[in-house]
């Protein structure tokens, strides 16, 4: 019979603010009409601009505010259920019900399992706040490319009195380098690109005149960004054979193969690149188990450009006096990698669809979840920064809100767990069920299963149970505490939406898990 007075509740409150609207529209009009403020105070008639402000601040109001002012409204005065064909004469006092029946949060906030996140712990360094994008995406393929090296060139010196000087072709620039530098102020990978190329280096020029390198690409991610080469792609590098590589003046290509001292040429190259592979090598390995973008810093070098191309001035001798030939640029390194985010909040929201996270989180912080009542809410992590008394805490401290896991999340079901690398780094994880489930303890179980027990090893656990405000979930409460205690987890009843001092102390017991609290 409740169930169905508050379906009543919903539609009268929706009316009484449609009715509000249609009042407020019509003193706006009024007022337009007079073309100005009324007359000076004392007259008759409410002043409409206050009266216009009255209903705008109505309108304003909270409308659970409001519903819950209608409700006690109707059960005040008990309209005849003739005409509205319900009964509501055996509706219990609400107040008497939620004394008897909801979970008593005062009683079971002494858990003394929470005294260990109340008093002051091991600190951790501060950090900045991060802000979240409006769209998200945490893994990223992404095929880069370093700059290409210059070709040498094939230039003679010409001056007046000096018809045939000496050799002057510059050298090639080296081939642009691809960076990549973890910044604060980014929260997602959607601005990459699936293709980035370095630029190449610039020919050589006469005159003695080096090409230009080619300009270095930095590319800029999140702080938290794994990177890996892709197993399927190796890195490698486009160059010619060794000892090969040349480049010929115009028509003199097979006047140089026929020189004698052009084979020796050749096979001095032969060595000089067979050498400059191996440096390459060593230089272009990238480490196994990928590079790590944990805290803001300088680049890091992932690709190196190709060297720069020699000119002809490089091979005038005695025994060349006029080398009308030069050498091409080494190519650039390419590969293909695997950018992945890992969010670097202090704790971590677990849960299944609908427990409460994304109210929980919007309760105690500054995010804005998306929230509904349908299976996978949250499409995308979250990440809330809380910021508590100065007086009480030393730094802010942030939590990631998941998408749910549900049972057999492991094996790819529902959404799956390859949201998990987003609390993989935080210090502690906090476990958030709702006592509308029938069993709470069994979700709990449920979800330290799909986490394994690598991911619980070494860190902080606590156990929200949300929805605390419903009938009935007292006796259900007792059970869950009863679990957690068996496994030596705090557990603490909550209700984000009235936010009262059970929320205050989850804020500190967040608080001294994330390390904040002060002594």
């Amino acid at each position: 019979m409740l169930s169905v007075s508050l379906w009543i509740v919903r539609i009268v409150s929706k009316r009484d603010i449609i009715a509000g609207s249609k009042r407020y529209f019509s003193v706006h009009k009024t007022l337009l009409n007079r073309g100005g403020p009324p007359g000076p105070p004392g007259g008759d008639d409410e002043d409409p601009w206050k009266q216009l402000s009255k209903w705008q601040r109505e309108l304003e109001k909270d409308k659970d505010t409001l519903a819950e002012r209608t409700t006690k409204t109707i059960l005040a005065e008990r309209p005849d259920h003739e005409e509205t064909g319900l009964d509501f004469a055996n509706v219990p006092d609400i107040e008497q019900y939620t004394e008897t029946h909801i979970v008593d949060v005062k009683k079971h906030l002494k858990n003394p399992l929470l005294k260990k996140y109340l008093v002051s712990g091991p600190r951790r360094p501060r950090h900045p706040v991060r802000q979240d994008g409006t769209r998200f995406r945490d893994v990223f393929r992404v095929k880069l490319k370093s700059g290409d090296g210059g070709n040498g060139f094939v230039s003679f010196l010409r001056a007046k009195g000096m018809p045939k000087g000496p050799p002057d072709g510059g050298d090639g620039g080296d081939g642009g380098n691809v960076y990549v530098q973890a910044v604060e102020g980014l929260s997602s990978l959607h601005k990459l690109r699936p293709q980035y190329v370095a630029d190449n280096g610039v020919r050589g020029m006469s005159k003695q005149m080096f090409g230009a390198a080619g300009r270095d690409l930095v590319l800029q991610v999140p702080v938290g960004t794994y990177i890996t080469v892709d197993p399927e792609v190796s890195l490698h590098r486009e160059n010619a054979k060794f000892g090969e590589g040349w480049i010929h003046s115009s028509g003199f290509e097979e006047y140089n193969e026929e020189r004698e001292f052009f084979q020796e040429l050749k096979q001095k190259k032969y060595g000089t690149d067979r050498k400059q592979d191996q440096i390459e090598r060593m230089e272009d390995a990238f480490p196994e188990d990928g590079i790590d973008l944990y805290k803001t810093g300088p680049p890091v070098l992932l690709l190196k450009g190709g060297k720069g191309g020699s000119g002809n001035m490089r091979f005038h001798s005695t025994n060349i006096w006029n080398p009308r030939f030069a050498t091409v640029g080494r190519g650039g390194l390419q590969g293909v990698f695997n950018f992945e985010l890992k969010l670097l909040a202090d704790l971590g929201l677990v849960g299944f669809p609908n427990a409460g996270k994304s109210t929980l989180l919007r309760a105690i912080s500054n995010a804005k979840p998306r929230i509904g009542h349908w299976e996978f809410t949250t499409l995308k992590p979250y990440v809330g920064t809380i910021m508590l008394d100065p007086s009480e805490v030393d730094d802010y401290f942030t939590v990631a809100d998941i998408p749910g896991i549900i049972s057999g999340a492991n094996l790819d079901k529902g959404m799956g767990i390859e949201f998990l690398r987003h609390i993989e780094r935080s210090k502690g994880l906090i476990f958030v069920v709702g006592l509308d489930s029938k069993d709470p303890a069994a979700d709990l179980r449920i979800l330290m299963n799909e986490l394994g027990p690598a991911r619980l090893d070494g860190k902080e656990k606590l156990v929200v149970a949300t929805k605390a405000d419903l009938p009935n979930t007292e006796q259900i409460y007792q059970e869950l505490e009863q679990f957690t205690d068996n496994l030596g987890w705090p557990a603490l009843p909550i209700s984000a939406i009235q936010k009262g001092a059970d929320v205050e102390i989850l804020l500190r017991a967040m608080a001294g898990m994330a390390g904040v609290l002060k002594k």
